[in-house]
Parts: C-alpha cells; sequence; structure tokens
C-alpha cells in the first residue's frame, strides 16, 4: 500500500471522529442534554454505518463505482457534514416543536435517525470500498488498523482544540483540509506513477494513452489542491468567525425571538450565550434560560421561604442558578457570607466576564466555588446556615448527583446546628399526576433518610425546607412573623406575602399524594448507585412529552433486571438445543457467524454508552471530552486489530510454507 492510500485511510478515520464529537455536541444541545439521546445518537449513528457498509456490499455495480471514484467520495464527506449539521440545527422544526415544548422520545428518535444519517452513510460506504480499493489479501484489517488509528489522532486533536479555546466552524475548515490534501496526495501520486495499463500497450500507443488519461488525473490533483488552499484561506481570514456569529444568532432566536446574542463562551459542559433581552440580561444553555438578571421577584420569594426557617442565618450556600438569589440574600445586613455553587464550576469562574458591570455581585461577602461541591462539602463541616439547591429535574446523571442520600448527607455534615436545607421540585398546583408524584415522593423519601424534619411550600414549583431543627414549622403566621424580624427584609421579599406562599392545607394534600406512590420504597430513595430520581424524572419528561414509552419503562423498573435477562437466557439454550441436535456433518450455519458479530457489536457499543454515563455521573458533562472517550475505543480497535492482523498474516504465512514443504 502507498503512502498516499495509507495517507487518505488514515484521514478517513480522522475525520469521522472529529466530525462526530462536534456533531455530538450540537445534538446535546438541540435535545437538551437529555441522557436518553446520548444512546440514540450513537445507536442511530452505527445504524446507518450498517446500512451503507449493506449497500456498499450488496450492490457489485455500486461498489465498481465507488471503488473507481474513492477520492470523489471521501470529498463527499463535507457536504454531508455540513447538511448533517444543518439538519440537527434545524431539528425542532423538523419536528414540528416550539422552543417551548418538550421532546418526546418518539419524536427524538425519529428526529435522531434523520440528522445522523449524511456522515454516517458516507462513514459505512466508505469502508468496504476502501477494502476493495487496497486490494489485498489483508486489506480489511489493514483499513481498519489505519481508519482507527486515525480516529484515534482525530478525538483527541478535536478535544484539545476545543479545551484550547477553538470554535467548532475552525475546527471544520482544519478537516476540511486535511481531507482536500488527503484527496491531493493520492492524486499526484497516481499523476507520477503509471499504472498497470499505462505500462500495457495494446492496442492504443502508450503516449496516447497517457495524454488521455494524465489530464484528468491533472484536473482532479489541481482542484483537490485548490480545495485545501481554499480552505485554509477561509481560516486565516476569519471567515469561521462570520460563520459562528450566524450560528449563535439563529440558536438565540430559538428561544428568545428580539435581539441577538452578545457574545458566547463554552465550558467542558456546554456552550453558552448571553445577551440583552427586554430589560434583562440573560444566560442560555441547550436552548434554555440558564441566568436571568435581575430577577427579584423569584429569587426573593426562594429567599424568603428558607429564612424564615432560620432567622437568625448568617452564613449561605447557593447550589444551581443562583446569581440573582445570591443578590437577594446580600439585601440583608446580618448575612455575612453567600457562597455560589453551580453544577458547571467553569460557568461560574467565567460569567463575571461577561455580566453587565451594574449587574454584577461585588460584594465582599460573596464567593464562588470553582472546584467539585462535594468535596468542598466534605472539607467544610458545619459552615452554612442555610443551603438552598435550586437546580432543574434530574434529567442527566450530572443533574442527579444532587438528589442523592450521599450528597444530602454531605450537605448535613457542612450545616451549623439547626441549619435548613432548601430543595426544589416540580410538581403541581392542584393536581399531581403519577410521574410527578412518584419523582416528588423519590426526593421526600430521600431526604428523609437524612434528615428528621421537613415542611413543604406546594405550587408549581414546590419546596422541600429540611432540617434536623425543632424550630421548622409550617405555620404561615409564624414565618410571617420570623422573616419580619430580620432588618430590612422588606428588601428581599414582603413579609406579608409568605401567607401566600405557606399553605398547610395544600401541602398536607400534596405530602398525602407522595405517601401514596404506586412504587415501593426501595424503588424510590436515590442514591449514586441506583439513580432513581433521574428516572422518575425521564419518565415526567417522557409524559409531558406525550410519549406512549412512559408506563412501559415504570413496569420495566418494577420487574427489576430479570426482564432483561430472560431473553437471554433463552436465545442461550435454543441455541444449545440447536448445537448438540444438530445431525453430524450438516455443516456449520452462516447464523452462527452473523449472530457471534452482531453480539460482539452490540456488546461492545453497550459497553461504551454505559461508561460514558458513568463517566458523566462522577466526572461532569460528555460534552467536551466525547472526543477523548472516543478516541481511547479507537485505540483498543487499533492495538487489537494490529495484533489480530499479524497473527493471522503469521498464521497464513506457516500454512504457506507447510504448504511448500509438503509439495
Amino acid at each position: 500500500m502507498t503512502l498516499a492510500r495509507t495517507f487518505v485511510l488514515f484521514s478517513y478515520g480522522l475525520f469521522t471522529i472529529a466530525a462526530q464529537s462536534l456533531l455530538f455536541r450540537d445534538f446535546l444541545t438541540t435535545f437538551e442534554g437529555n441522557d436518553i439521546a446520548v444512546g440514540i445518537f450513537f445507536g442511530s449513528w452505527f445504524l446507518w454505518v450498517g446500512a451503507g457498509a449493506a449497500l456498499a456490499g450488496k450492490s457489485r455495480f455500486l461498489a465498481r463505482k465507488l471503488v473507481g471514484n474513492i477520492e470523489l467520495l471521501f470529498l463527499c464527506y463535507l457536504p454531508a457534514f455540513i447538511a448533517q449539521f444543518i439538519l440537527i440545527v434545524q431539528a425542532r422544526e423538523l419536528a414540528g416543536l416550539e422552543s417551548y415544548a418538550l421532546w418526546s422520545f418518539r419524536a427524538i428518535l425519529i428526529a435522531s435517525f434523520i440528522v445522523n444519517a449524511p456522515v454516517s452513510i458516507l462513514t459505512g460506504l466508505l469502508f468496504p470500498t476502501a477494502c476493495r480499493w487496497i486490494g489485498s489479501d489483508r486489506a480489511v484489517w489493514q483499513v481498519y488498523v489505519i481508519e482507527a488509528a486515525g480516529s484515534f489522532v482525530g478525538g483527541v486533536a478535536a478535544t484539545l482544540l476545543l479545551w484550547l479555546g477553538a470554535d467548532p466552524a475552525a475546527i471544520f475548515l482544519i478537516l476540511a483540509a486535511v481531507v482536500c490534501a488527503s484527496v491531493f496526495s493520492v492524486r499526484l501520486a497516481a499523476l507520477l506513477t503509471p499504472t498497470s495499463s499505462d505500462r500495457e500497450g495494446g492496442d492504443v500507443p502508450r503516449r496516447l494513452r497517457l495524454g488521455l488519461v494524465r489530464p484528468a488525473r491533472a484536473t482532479a490533483c489541481i482542484v483537490s489542491f485548490l480545495l485545501s488552499a481554499a480552505f485554509v484561506f477561509l481560516l486565516v481570514s476569519g471567515f469561521n468567525n462570520t460563520l459562528s456569529a450566524y450560528l449563535q444568532t439563529i440558536k438565540w432566536k430559538k428561544l428568545l425571538s428580539e435581539g441577538v446574542p452578545a457574545g458566547s463562551f463554552r465550558t467542558a459542559q456546554a456552550e453558552y450565550l448571553y445577551g440583552s433581552y427586554r430589560g434583562q440580561w440573560v444566560a442560555i444553555r441547550e436552548g434554555s434560560a440558564c441566568e436571568t438578571l435581575p430577577d427579584k421577584a423569584s429569587a426573593g420569594q426562594i429567599a424568603a421561604i428558607s429564612l424564615c426557617q432560620n432567622p437568625k442565618a448568617e452564613s449561605v450556600l447557593v447550589v444551581g442558578s443562583g446569581l440573582g438569589l445570591c443578590s437577594q440574600f446580600l439585601q440583608l445586613p446580618q448575612i455575612r457570607s453567600v457562597t455560589w455553587a453551580s453544577t458547571d464550576p467553569e460557568y461560574a469562574r467565567k460569567i463575571d466576564a461577561f455580566i453587565p458591570a451594574e449587574m454584577r455581585i461585588s460584594d465582599s461577602r460573596f464567593d464562588r466555588l470553582s472546584g467539585d461541591l462535594r468535596r468542598t462539602l466534605a472539607e467544610n463541616l458545619q459552615s452554612y446556615d442555610i443551603v438552598v439547591v435550586n437546580l432543574p429535574d434530574a434529567t442527566s446523571s450530572v443533574l442527579n448527583r444532587y438528589y442523592t442520600i450521599e450528597f444530602y448527607d454531605r450537605i448535613k455534615r457542612s450545616l451549623k446546628s439547626g441549619g435548613v436545607l432548601a430543595v426544589r421540585v416540580t410538581a403541581g398546583e392542584n393536581i399531581m399526576g403519577t410521574e410527578l408524584i412518584n419523582m416528588g415522593a423519590s426526593i421526600r423519601l430521600t431526604l428523609n433518610e437524612v434528615f428528621a424534619r421537613f415542611v413543604l411550600t406546594p405550587g408549581e414549583d414546590a419546596w422541600f425546607i429540611v432540617s434536623d431543627s425543632e424550630h421548622l414549622t409550617s405555620d404561615p403566621a409564624v414565618l410571617r412573623d420570623r422573616f419580619q424580624s430580620i432588618e430590612r427584609a422588606d428588601a428581599v421579599f414582603p413579609p406579608e406575602a409568605l401567607l401566600s406562599v405557606y399553605l398547610p392545607d395544600r401541602a398536607a394534600a400534596a405530602l398525602e399524594s407522595y405517601s401514596n406512590a404506586d412504587l415501593p420504597e426501595n424503588l424510590l430513595i436515590n442514591r449514586d448507585s441506583m439513580p432513581l430520581t433521574h428516572l422518575y424524572s425521564l419518565l415526567l419528561t417522557a409524559k409531558r412529552s406525550g410519549a406512549p414509552l412512559a408506563r412501559l419503562a415504570k413496569l420495566l423498573t418494577l420487574a427489576g433486571p430479570l426482564v432483561f435477562l430472560v431473553p437471554v437466557l433463552v436465545l442461550v439454550v435454543l441455541r444449545l438445543l440447536y448445537v448438540f441436535g444438530a445431525e453430524a456433518g450438516s455443516g456449520r450455519s452462516g447464523f452462527d457467524s452473523s449472530l457471534l458479530v452482531f453480539s460482539a457489536g452490540a456488546v461492545g457499543i453497550g459497553t461504551v454508552i454505559v461508561l460514558m454515563y458513568l463517566y458523566q455521573t462522577y466526572f461532569g458533562s460528555l460534552y467536551l471530552h466525547i472526543g477523548i472517550i472516543s478516541s481511547l475505543f479507537m485505540v483498543g480497535l487499533t492495538v487489537t486489530g494490529a495484533a489480530t492482523g499479524a497473527l493471522l498474516s503469521g498464521a497464513a504465512a506457516k500454512r504457506s510454507t507447510q504448504g511448500r514443504i509438503s509439495e
């Protein structure tokens, strides 16, 4: 195999994984960081790869055409990437969903299969085509190893560039230049090296043959070179910045109808757009607002809910969306310290550089955590009077970490005597469905495992207030008087308004509903090792979006792991009966090898998805690190593929030697 062809195959792997990493980021943004979407992304990706490979393998006519034009097929990656990126960004419009509507499981599934098609199909078409293009007995494992090595480099390089601050548009231009350069190299090699048909005279004089062939090769060589130079020029001229700004405006207008974003910044977890909207400063993440300043009304109510339970509080910890909430706490002279812990520590470190000066918190009593919150809680024992967990529902494994027994236990250890914890939960104004009840019951029972007492403020956004203090109460009049005794309480929230926040009758009805959840207690307590609140949050999202699989998922949960093991056991038994019951000399069935390969693929990618989930749970989002994770998977494929190829080559050489000796 020539060096030029090796470069093409290496670039094939490099572009595939790097492009996958870039597309995955926007896929997560479009589908709101939903963990279900992660599995669907990779499932649909590999399904289309298989479909492309099957298409190239079944049609001999298509296979011959592809082999003869493999460089052109490789160049098709560039328009395919652009098409797939547009499909992902416009997925909501394709599905007919408004910006505020929830994705249903069915809509996610259908949209994923549509938007993932272009690059995946080309990837599937290219592999068998490349094997025929190499045209040697060792073509399959050679292509596999070189492509896997390129994938490793592509994943690492894309992640490194993103970490260094390069925008996705710039990375695409680099990838496009590499693709065109590889095609240029192989075309140049073909131009300089005569083929076997060139060397054979035949009926056509050699000079005439070369005169017909070389101009076509020269044209292809020049075009690929010019394309590569054009992409480099676009990168150097800053076209990527113009393109990125245009794409950010599109994303902004999907949620907010007015204005354009003032800018954006990226962290390891997400891309954030920020700007002004109707007199407020807004930050957007994954298609929804994650920070709004100023926000005195709702933030003041949240602060008052917890302050009235501990009116002498001096130190406060706010977890989640909280700059506005921190500002409200800092209105009180008695507060000595307010600490803010975001689920994205990098966002907390960067945000001040983009907030307008008049809205920044410049109070010396304010601090923000820049590291892992759990580790900080373990180090800061008995440090806080109030902890407020103001987070969205646990629809991702990252958020579920803040709803487990282990997390609440660390908070308890960090609270001072009489300290209070407030946890937000989605509820219902009057009537709650099964999914809302199960999610609320899960949070309530999990808190009850750690804290002795709790009260509830009902509403669309309910709040569990928990503590070991005997002073915890749900009496509205007592709580109003407590809050009113705080100096400058009116600057935070009107004390009289607490009478409409703490509603004992409605709170009792909500607690009664949680007590009647249709799930056993062992399937409600949320732990790091068993993320049940995450499950019920996903079921709630599925129910709200009209997905018919919500009830099925709950039934599977009740059934336990046995329901998943039974089909495997049935398959094993049937295969054993077939193997031992088959007549001697009947030969091997093609089904055996197909099942083996299918099972290897299913177990392999299934294990990768599980490991991705665990990685996200313990180390944060996959948004930045997906390229590294995929590249590590490709390292294993590269090493084992090369080792297997060497073993097969050695075995073939040994058989050949034995055959010559026997002759």
